[in-house]
This record gives structure tokens, sequence and C-alpha cells, in this order.
């Protein structure tokens, strides 16, 4: 499915593919989480606290792993063919990671993300969906229809930050 981004010339990445995760995305997935930590995130958390959640691109095989664990995983690629940002789907419900280069970011790369993680689960039969938000991914997750239910304080080598458990029903 390819998706035409909404961002300008200047904003980098206009035009995009969903497709399913391969092993092979896996330092690109890497990169996409650490730059989306520290460029992204970091507008919604302390310097402590992004160096707590992601001190360092994580190692690739993190990645590979997931890609082949059971979960679903769905990648918006480049003209390049290279993700620029990823979200998964685990078995239960469980949206575990949204994660958007900031050279991808507001141009409809999420919100296309997600419409293929929801439209798969709903083939599958879940009657929810709940994810741990980042105050960075709070609102795009309201504005697909969930509800906080509590905000969440998680520790990372000893820093205190804090997320949002949000579901949202499958009708």
């Amino acid at each position: 499915m390819t998706q035409e981004g909404a961002g300008g010339a200047a904003s980098g990445l206009r035009a995009f593919t969903v497709r399913r995760g391969r092993a092979e995305d896996a330092a690109a997935l890497a990169d996409v989480f650490h730059s989306a930590v520290h460029g992204l995130a970091s507008r919604h958390y302390t310097p402590e606290q992004i160096a707590a959640w992601c001190p360092e691109a994580p190692p690739p095989e993190l990645f590979r792993q997931r890609v082949c664990d059971g979960r679903k995983l769905w990648v918006a690629a480049d003209k390049a063919d290279v993700a620029a940002a990823f979200i998964d789907l685990e078995a239960d419900g469980h949206i575990d990671m949204l994660f958007c280069h900031p050279r991808a970011a507001e141009q409809g790369v999420a919100a296309a993300l997600y419409g293929q993680l929801e439209a798969a689960a709903q083939r599958q039969g879940l009657v929810q969906l709940y994810v741990n938000a980042s105050e960075a991914a709070r609102g795009f997750f309201e504005r697909q229809g969930f509800a906080v239910e509590r905000r969440r304080e998680v520790e990372r080598r000893g820093v205190t930050l804090h997320n949002y458990r949000m579901v949202k029903p499958l009708a």
C-alpha cells in the first residue's frame, strides 16, 4: 500500500509504502527508535529522562527478534525502501511500539501504520487494543479513539518517566 505524505519538500519524506517488517529492517528500526526518542519525545521529557530511556541506539538484533517473534510489525518505508517509522501488534491486542523518525513526522505516516494495524486486529477478532503511550504519542492515540485509563510512572536506569495506559474497544 502506498501513501502520499502530506509534508512539503523540506520535510524529507514525501511518499512512503506501508509494508510488513522484515528481518533486514532491523538496523533501520533501531535508528528510527533512537531518532524518535531523541528527536520527537525530547519535546515532552527532560534530557535526563531521554538519556535514561534510550542512551544509545539499541542493537539491531533486538528488532530482528521482534520481527520474527510472532507479533505483527509494519513499517513505513521511504522511496529507497528504508524504514522511516514502524508499529507492532502483539497477539493480545497490545501495541508495544509506534515510532516515527523525525524526517517522517507529521506526514500521515503514523496514521497509515495504525490503519493497517487496526484492520489486522479486527480481522484477527480482537475486541480491544491497548498501549502504554508516551507523552509524545498520547495525542496521536487519542485521535485514533483511545481513552486514557491511567497515568503510569515507570523507572528506567534509576530515572522516573511517565506514560499512559490507553485502551480502545474494537467494534
